[in-house]
């Protein structure tokens, strides 16, 4: 870099040079002002006009102290006063950010203003609508079938013998006749079995709990072809395996039968010693979920738009995440399976079961 000064008219380099070297240019920096006047004569004085000059005295300022607390204030505010500035001055030099945009602009959505997942429809076409025989449901229904006691709604006119059943088997309490309070021992526990050709007996009380359900269902389901080989009912000592009464009947489940249910008269040969009734029901449940309380089930319940059946709430024996079920039903085993097939074809999930580990009645859901 060149220390020539820069004058409105350089000087050529040659001339430069000379005047530098006889010491005619001016002093520019602080060593060449101090060699300037080491050069000057010892005896110089100065004109009379500076001999008396003195450097003025700067005014005083008055400071006010101000308190500590309101020191602290004012720090504090101009601390703020700082921060604001600079967060500003960062706002204004940052680049700006421009968001990724997509065909859909899913990114510009926040996830909770998009639109919630549609309702799955579930449409149940009772056979009432088609072809009925009994049942409150069926307009067609004869006076005598028209409110059927075991509580069924509608009928089908004609049984399915081929892919009809399972059935669950629903009893009531073991009346003893006059015959039958001289010959039974009804000072024993008394038990009402179910044999069948394919499995062991199944025993319960005769007589229900005072206080409980006065119809109990049976803890299993009967194939058809059982109940048209034939149902035996036996009433026991407890624990024992002779019978002291029993009855057995060929059962098929016409409308009149599953509507108005089994008159079952258990006698020893001879006499009848004993009366009860039973009904034939249809025992498929199409589960949509379990959870452990009942309020899980009913947000799973909104997914649904259901029309022509009713959801119920069952309590089962199964502890934790199984406790409470969410079904409709029960229906017959060829509408619980159109059921299922409409939810599974919407991507959810969804069982047929039986039901077995119900307890108590149900409860409609809300």
């Amino acid at each position: 870099m060149s220390t020539r000064p820069d004058d409105d008219a350089p000087l050529d380099d040659s001339t430069w040079r000379a005047l530098k070297a006889s010491d005619d240019l001016l002093p520019t920096n602080e060593a060449e002002v101090q060699r300037a006047e080491a050069a000057l004569p010892s005896n110089l004085e100065l004109p009379e006009s500076l001999r008396s000059y003195r450097p003025r005295e700067a005014a005083p300022v008055a400071v006010r102290q101000l308190p500590a607390r309101r020191r602290y204030v004012t720090y504090a505010a101009c601390a703020g006063l700082g921060a604001l500035a600079a967060s500003a001055a960062l706002t204004l030099l940052r680049p700006a950010v421009t968001p990724t945009v997509t065909s859909a602009g899913g990114e510009l959505v926040h996830p909770s203003a998009r639109a919630p997942a549609p309702r799955v429809p579930l449409v149940f076409r009772s056979r009432c609508e088609r072809e009925c025989c009994a049942g409150s449901s069926c307009k067609s229904a004869p006076p005598a079938l028209s409110a059927c006691p075991s509580g069924i709604s509608c009928v089908a006119c004609t049984p399915d013998n081929v892919n009809g059943g399972p059935y669950r088997l629903r009893f009531g309490s073991v009346i003893a006749t006059e015959a039958g309070q001289k010959v039974l021992p009804l000072n024993t526990p008394l038990e009402l079995c179910v044999v069948t050709s394919a499995s062991e007996a199944l025993c319960m009380p005769a007589l229900g709990e005072a206080g409980g359900d006065a119809w109990r269902p049976l803890k299993a389901v009967s194939p058809l072809q059982e109940l048209l080989s034939g149902l035996t009912v036996q009433l026991r000592k407890r624990g024992e395996n002779t019978a002291l009464a029993s009855w057995k009947h060929a059962v098929s489940p016409t409308p009149d039968l599953m509507c108005k249910g089994l008159a079952i008269q258990l006698g020893d040969g001879t006499e009848i010693l004993g009366r009860l009734s039973a009904f034939v029901e249809p025992t498929h449940f199409v589960e949509l979920a379990r959870a452990a309380v009942v309020s899980e089930l009913l947000q799973t319940l909104r997914r649904f738009d259901l029309s022509g059946i009713e959801p119920r709430v069952y309590e089962s024996s199964q502890p934790g995440a199984g406790r409470f079920a969410l079904v409709l039903g029960p229906v017959d085993k060829s509408d619980a399976e159109a059921l299922r097939w409409q939810v599974l074809e919407h991507g959810l999930e969804a069982r047929v079961g039986y039901g077995l580990d119900f307890v108590g009645s149900a409860h409609p859901a809300p």
